[in-house]
């Protein structure tokens, strides 16, 4: 079951954005002004998801969870807030916290965690059970410390998860609500306009 949840505000308009081919099943908990965009594949089937407010998984990323771990650790997956998950990268049972960054191709392996203010580097291998503190970029494959972020670049990470909601509310006013209608209209759009000529 997936499940929308909102903090109710009487000024502020609240909504997720799901692209029209993304896959979303089972226990799925998406919080205010999250993004899923084209081709991603968010599998609550075995365990939960949880993907917290303001963050965004891009094109064609799988994020699922084990029924178990190996380890011992939680099985749930858990993305914080403000959390930018580039394209094509793979989260399986791990937690994400507040304000990261994980570039594109990232794999993130069960029982691995990553602190807020922290960034993974485009292609790096999180293996299982691996923790990732605070404040520090990572990469390669196994992940390994690269150096301490500084004062700006931990403020910009939440900018860039802002301005990922602000695209994707772009993208959402071009699909109707549900499914791929969209793709009917324009048809009978088409067919209108080439019978009144």
């Amino acid at each position: 079951m997936i499940r929308v949840l909102r903090k109710q505000t009487a000024t502020a308009r609240h909504y997720t954005w799901v692209a029209p081919n993304a896959v979303v099943i089972g226990d799925v908990d998406l919080y205010d002004k999250t993004s899923v965009w084209y081709g991603c594949v968010l599998r609550g089937d075995l365990n939960t998801i949880r993907v917290g407010s303001f963050s965004n998984v891009q094109d064609r990323t799988i994020i699922h969870a084990a029924r178990s771990t190996p380890t011992g650790l939680t099985a749930a997956t858990s993305i914080g807030q403000s959390v930018t998950i580039g394209q094509s990268c793979m989260l399986r049972s791990t937690t994400v916290e507040n304000e990261v960054i994980i570039g594109d191709r990232c794999i993130l392996m069960e029982g691995s965690l990553v602190e807020h203010h922290s960034v993974l580097a485009p292609g790096t291998v999180l293996p299982p059970g691996r923790l990732v503190p605070s404040g520090q970029l990572w990469a390669g494959n196994p992940a390994r410390y690269v150096r301490d972020l500084t004062k700006d670049e931990k403020a910009e990470i939440a900018t860039v998860a802002n301005n990922m909601f602000r695209v994707a509310s772009d993208h959402s006013s071009e699909f109707l609500p549900s499914n791929f209608a969209y793709v009917e209209a324009e048809n009978i759009k088409t067919a209108l306009a080439e019978h009144a000529a």
